[in-house]
């Protein structure tokens, strides 16, 4: 009789709601909301640190250069490289002769390539007269399917434009399609992660190198698009590299094909890259072939990683609450395992998503949240305490952390 009564009244809590279990219920709810406050303040600490104190330099610019696509190109080209044949670099690091690099171009378009791209620039006219005057006429003679390489100079960050443009010698001698070969840097010397499509050119629009090539590979005309800066897919891909002594040898590889005519091998125009170490050509052969293939990859905004940080971190918070009910050392192990789940959790997803769906989670926020969750509890836990003994406040009594 008694354990029906006992179990009547249990029903009767659950079916009409106790005070005191609504407002447990609350308070629970509240404290991982303090919580999540105390992250906030520490975040924020970090924050300013990082932008007013120079001995945080090196984590802000850490920060900067965060991108989990570094991890993906690892996972992908770890697993098995492709070589994709759309695209073909012809490697003329050992010619210096102009009437050399005017006869290669010659036999290149002889294998009758879709696009020629010349990432080479011929700044002045030097003593070659002859080899001048063979350059000019082989560029001029195919100049409809040939983008030539230029440098956008004296940038003007009140009208956000280049106000000069470097181009070869012979560019009065013709009308040619001039491509700025200008790479995209978060910083000086930073991992090169993206290419725009057009910057401003004085009044005009200047088109970029890889995204000139891959219009005319496809036959269309470029024009300024929305999303301006774009990802450049590294990815488990890479593209056949020939001598340019053997350009005839391989005539059929090249037939109908976007070439790349460069230097492979010079170290003044390698750059860093999430794969390694690049030469320019290649970074412009990844940029092309982004384009081509994935066109543009969808970046989750800052405001949509905040939220999934906040989302994160508040699960967190009361999961890593459930778990300190458990005895030591279960706790300690329990608590790593979540965390290490979690954070492997999070980069598959993001794997799947951005290989699968063209869609890049930005978990910066999030990862930086869920590594602070347990040392803002601490803190949180040392504040409620602290509260207890110097207040007369009562939600501190209330806290699940109550001594």
């Amino acid at each position: 009789m008694a354990t029906i009564e006992k179990k009547g009244n249990y029903l009767h809590r659950i079916l009409t709601g106790s005070w005191r279990f609504a407002v447990r219920q609350h308070i629970f709810c509240w404290d991982h909301v303090g919580h999540l406050l105390v992250l906030f303040v520490f975040v924020g600490i970090l924050g300013i640190a990082t932008l007013n104190l120079s001995i945080f330099s090196p984590m802000k610019r850490a920060f900067d250069d965060f991108s989990m696509t570094d991890v993906y190109y690892e996972i992908q080209r770890n697993s098995s490289v492709e070589i994709d044949t759309t695209i073909v670099l012809v490697d003329m690091t050992e010619l210096r002769n102009r009437s050399d690099i005017a006869q290669i171009i010659q036999q290149i378009e002889t294998c009758k390539p879709r696009v020629l791209v010349i990432d080479l620039l011929f700044e002045r006219e030097g003593d070659d007269t002859m080899g001048n005057i063979d350059l000019i006429n082989a560029v001029s003679e195919h100049s409809d399917n040939i983008v030539l390489s230029c440098k956008l100079t004296g940038y003007d960050p009140q009208t956000n434009s280049f106000q000069h443009r470097l181009c070869s010698f012979f560019e009065p001698f013709g009308t040619f399609h001039w491509a700025y070969g200008n790479v995209v840097q978060n910083q000086t010397g930073g991992c090169i992660r993206k290419y725009s499509l057009t910057q401003k050119y004085q009044s005009d629009d200047a088109y970029s190198l890889p995204y000139m090539a891959a219009c005319m590979y496809q036959g269309i005309k470029p024009t300024k698009e929305p999303i301006n800066e774009r990802t450049i897919v590294y990815g488990n891909t890479d593209f056949p590299v020939i001598s340019c002594h053997e350009v005839k040898r391989f005539s059929k590889l090249l037939k109908d094909k976007l070439v790349i005519l460069g230097t492979i091998s010079t170290e003044e125009d390698s750059h860093i890259t999430p794969i390694g170490k690049m030469p320019g050509m290649k970074i412009q052969a990844y940029s092309a072939q982004s384009y081509l293939n994935h066109h543009d990859i969808i970046q989750m905004s800052k405001t949509t990683s905040i939220l999934l940080a906040l989302l994160l971190c508040y699960f967190c918070a009361w999961i890593g609450f459930k778990l300190l009910h458990m005895p030591q050392p279960i706790c300690l192990y329990s608590m790593k395992l979540f965390y290490f789940l979690l954070a492997a959790l999070l980069a598959w997803v993001s794997f799947i998503c951005f290989v699968r769906f063209d869609y890049n989670i930005n978990l910066l926020y999030p990862l930086l949240g869920v590594a602070l969750v347990e040392e803002s509890r601490i803190h949180y836990k040392w504040l409620i305490a602290m509260l207890q003994l110097h207040t007369k406040w009562k939600f501190p009594h209330r806290s699940i952390y109550h001594l």
